[in-house]
């Protein structure tokens, strides 16, 4: 958040205002000096205008609520039939928010990210 190009979600994730809760930040450069930025874009969450918070109410385990994320009933689900489709297609919550579904994972790349945390949570 410290760019000020993203900001906190319901989920507890970063979320882009355009791009949603499709990116990701995957390095960090360090530097001996100061670098030039740009200015940060600014404005609010698109969260806050967001009244129906569909992303809390589309996990099929309720694993996401307004004081955190339930990680072992997410995992859990995920190892059951009943989880298929989000260990195939994604997290539902994630594909709820309407902002940056253009952006959205496909298939295989949803399933990769799904698989790497069920692989987590079991240590």
């Amino acid at each position: 958040r410290r760019p000020g190009s993203a900001f906190a979600s319901p989920l507890g994730i970063l979320i882009h205002p355009q791009y949603g809760l499709w990116h990701g930040y995957r390095a960090a450069l360090l530097f001996d000096r100061d670098i030039p930025r740009p200015a940060p874009p600014g404005g609010t969450s698109p969260c806050a205008t967001c009244d129906a918070r569909p992303c809390l109410s589309a996990c099929p385990v309720g694993a996401f609520t307004t004081t955190g994320f339930d990680a072992a009933a997410c995992a859990a689900h995920l190892d059951r039939a009943a989880g298929a489709d989000c260990r195939d297609l994604g997290c539902r919550a994630r594909h709820a928010c309407p902002v940056g579904r253009a952006y959205a994972y496909g298939p295989e790349q949803a399933a990769f990210h799904m698989r790497a945390f069920r692989d987590l949570m079991r240590g």
